[in-house]
Order: structure tokens, then sequence, then C-alpha cells
């Protein structure tokens, strides 16, 4: 009767050990994919500043006009000639 009462308290604490490993392997797991994703966060706040700058720079007024005369070969025209018809020249 003795030796199946310290049986049950030896299979019991065994299992009660074998919860705990289960749920601290577990969370153990878990740490390492919070880590994981904290880095990958960084790496791309990171990256996401970098396009910021990037966007700021293009956007630039003054870039946009470098980028169009040296890529692009475009000019400001010399003269602008705006044709205005005369009233009589309406048909209605």
């Amino acid at each position: 009767m003795k030796f199946r009462r310290i049986l049950a308290v030896i299979v019991f604490f065994s299992i009660l050990t074998g919860i705990h490993l289960f749920f601290n392997a577990i969370n153990i797991r878990l740490k390492y994919q919070l880590t994981d994703l904290k880095i990958k966060r960084g790496e791309l706040v990171s990256r996401n500043r970098e396009l910021g700058t990037q966007i700021a720079i293009i956007e630039n007024l003054d870039s946009i006009d470098q980028i169009a005369k040296s890529r692009l070969n475009m000019y400001y025209p010399e003269e602008i000639t705006y044709v205005v018809p005369s009233k009589e020249a309406v048909i209605y």
C-alpha cells in the first residue's frame, strides 16, 4: 500500500515536471521568435527611413528639374507665343 502511494506521488510529480518542461520549451521558442521579429522590424524601420529620404530627394523640385535636363534632355522654352483670337474672328 505504501509502495503504491509512493509510486503515485512519483508519477504525479513526473507528469508535472513534463508539463513544466513542455511549456518552458514553448516559452523559449517564442522568445527566440520574438527576438527575430524585433530584428526584422528594426531592419524594416531602417529601410523605411532610407526610402523616405529617397522620396524627399526625388520630390524636390530642383532635383526634378536636374533629372529632366540631364537624363531626359528637357529644357525650358526660350519664348512662349500665345495666339489670342479677335472678336471678329469668332464664328457663331
